[in-house]
């Protein structure tokens, strides 16, 4: 492969970043998109049909998080809409208002998506009830129990506690994923829907599961949970079908027998056909990912549409092309090297839409499915998200550059460097990563199933490594595809990523999200080894890879421990892994990087607004000629739309 410029590898055009709004430490992005006129008018109607499958399910997103959150919702999206009222009482309270709106519709609820713990208005409860007794056609009631839901920051404060201090993960963890339920209370107990169903405990102590589907219109398989939302999803997926060809067609076909049955062998059959397509539009949709569960079972529902980025594409797949030989080259035991069915299915994708678990605040990219003995036997399929990515890590980053770098010449490897910090890392994480290794046979069931509340965090890590360790790898660097100078910044990059990410946790003492307790893991382990070290020059802290082959050595040396860990479900080692780097951080040092981004404006995250989906049809057949996509003009357009199409 010739090397060439970031920008033009990447089909970037020096696209232009767009700042709508800020909201607190958020900066809240319009998703740059290209090439979408590229694609023809079959492909434009499914991406209609796949966009609102997705967006008619997000408000499950908010049902799943805490049992107020959809009431939020509802309350200050309403409440917003008597702008005039509420200026006439207090422009400041306005202000406060309207930012606790745009909060709640990017978190899905009142708890943070990263750390899930509550956050607090900038009112007070004596000032906002003033408020709504001035808006007497306000037709919302404050009840006791909302008023604490808002105001009351230890009622409900997480929703999801991983290391609870007094009680157990699953009752100090606030999300509807379990009702009346103690953690004691699952032990010998098996899920027959682990992924897609809410366990409830009954007055006389008997466990049942509440599973999410939309049921069968025969009336064989009654509704539960979700039905109405469900319902929808799958009727936008039928539409969806008429213009798929069969594969494809036959696909999302299983997908929405799934969520009308909820059966997981549906589940199951979707993933392996899914797997052997490989469309131009694309969807993740369902219940996929399972962080905000602390046990590590339960699906939050996420819609996100995609269409391929054929320019962007080269790259990703010079990667994907040479998984087996990544695999063969893998520090770890030959027991846990898998022999790769065939080269697996890696794109770049522009999204246009990301909803519940996958949206505003949106991901890099992914390797699916999850389920472990599907990767091992079918394969996976991993996607990078080019325009999303490539906004998150170009916008503002000089100034973070700046102020955490000490020397010109790392300042100009990072700004340089976006190719090293984006697709290759990513797709190392998401193809060489999550997809790679297999585990003992003779371990029964998931290794999350052994893991529990340590799997994701061990799983994020291992694929974290897997991309540090592979940035090295002597043939991708020999065929072009890597330099020198791309794994120096990775790794550079890397230890520079824990010390900003400090910057999450202003008033907390530990980490909470599990891609950041996998980071915090690596470097503080690295740290103690020697290969790596933050050290203070004139008050300031800064990054330092110390010796880049050793650091190579050391990654492998950790790499090849959790994936025993994962091969063998050892919970208890990977617990001490964990708990010894992975959780705590030095306060002091997050007190200097908390007022040090604070004085260069740099924001805690990005969240996005998407685009909508619209079809164009002739005035006299009702035929669709087109579809067209705008994008929407704030959050707050983009989170009533969606409540107006579909509650």
């Amino acid at each position: 492969m010739t090397e060439t410029n970031d920008a033009e590898t990447m089909n970037l055009k020096k696209t232009e970043i767009k700042v709508l709004d800020r909201v607190g430490d958020y900066f809240i992005l319009e998703i740059p998109l290209w090439d979408f006129e590229s694609l023809n008018l079959n492909e434009k109607i499914i991406l209609y049909y796949l966009w609102h499958a997705g967006v008619s399910g997000d408000r499950i997103t908010y049902q799943q998080n805490n049992r107020h959150s959809l009431e939020l919702r509802d309350f200050f999206l309403d409440l917003i809409q008597y702008e005039k009222e509420i200026k006439k009482f207090d422009k400041n309270l306005h202000e406060k208002i309207l930012s606790y709106t745009k909060r709640i519709v990017i978190h899905h609820g009142n708890h943070n998506s990263d750390s899930t713990i509550k956050f607090m208005p900038d009112f007070n409860a004596k000032e906002f009830s003033a408020l709504l007794k001035d808006i007497p056609k306000f037709n919302h009631k404050l009840t006791p129990e909302l008023t604490k839901a808002i105001f009351d920051k230890n009622y409900e404060s997480m929703i999801t506690n991983k290391n609870p201090k007094i009680g157990d993960i699953i009752t100090e963890s606030k999300n509807t994923f379990y009702e009346n339920v103690a953690q004691k209370d699952l032990e010998n107990f098996e899920d027959k829907y682990p992924l897609n169903s809410t366990l409830v405990k009954t007055k006389d102590g008997k466990l049942i599961e509440k599973v999410w589907r939309s049921g069968t219109k025969d009336g064989k398989i009654l509704p539960g949970l979700y039905s109405k939302e469900l319902s929808n999803v799958v009727n936008n997926l039928r539409e969806a079908i008429k213009y798929a060809d069969k594969s494809y067609g036959k696909v999302l076909s299983l997908l929405a027998d799934f969520f009308e049955t909820g059966d997981p062998k549906k589940y199951d059959e979707y993933n392996i056909e899914w797997l052997k397509v490989d469309p131009k539009i694309d969807t993740i949709l369902g219940f996929v990912e399972t962080y905000m569960d602390a046990r590590g079972s339960k699906g939050t529902f996420e819609g996100a549409i995609f269409f391929r980025d054929e320019k962007s594409n080269a790259l990703i797949k010079s990667i994907a092309n040479n998984s087996q030989h990544l695999e063969d080259n893998a520090p770890w035991d030959a027991k846990y090297k898998k022999k790769w069915a065939s080269i697996p299915t890696a794109n770049a994708f522009m999204q246009i839409m990301a909803t519940g678990g996958a949206g505003p605040v949106c991901f890099a990219g992914v390797n699916l499915p999850n389920e472990q003995w599907i990767r091992e036997k079918y394969g996976s399929k991993n996607f990078y998200i080019s325009n999303t990515t490539y906004a998150s890590r170009t916008c503002f980053a000089d100034r973070l550059f700046k102020e955490f770098l000490d020397s010109d010449e790392d300042i100009k490897l990072m700004a340089e460097s976006f190719k090293a910090r984006g697709p290759i890392m990513v797709t190392l994480h998401e193809v060489v990563g999550h997809g790679s290794g297999k585990v003992n046979p003779k371990l029964k069931g998931d290794p999350k199933d052994h893991l529990l509340e340590y799997y994701s965090t061990l799983e994020e890590a291992r694929a974290e490594l897997c991309a540090l360790y592979h940035v090295w790898n002597k043939k991708l660097i020999k065929d072009g595809v890597i330099t020198e100078t791309d794994a120096k910044a990775a790794c550079l990059d890397y230890v520079f990523s824990y010390l900003t990410q400090m910057r999450r946790y202003p008033g907390e003492d530990m980490i909470h999200e599990d891609h950041e307790r996998a980071r915090s893991l690596i470097v503080l382990y690295l740290i103690e080894k020697g290969s790596c070290s933050l050290y203070k020059k004139n008050g300031k802290t800064y990054p330092k890879v110390n010796d880049y082959a050793l650091m190579n050595k050391q990654v492998g040396d950790l790499l090849s421990e959790i994936m025993r860990i994962k091969g063998e479900g050892d919970y208890l080692a990977g617990k001490k892994l964990v708990e010894k780097y992975g959780i705590y951080f030095d306060l002091a040092l997050r007190d200097e990087v908390v007022a040090r981004v604070k004085k260069i404006d740099y924001p805690k995250r990005y969240a996005y607004v998407m685009y909508k989906s619209e079809l164009v049809t002739d005035g006299k057949t009702g035929k669709i000629v087109d579809v067209k996509i705008r994008p929407y003009s704030s959050i707050l357009e983009q989170a009533q739309d969606i409540r107006k199409l579909y509650g």
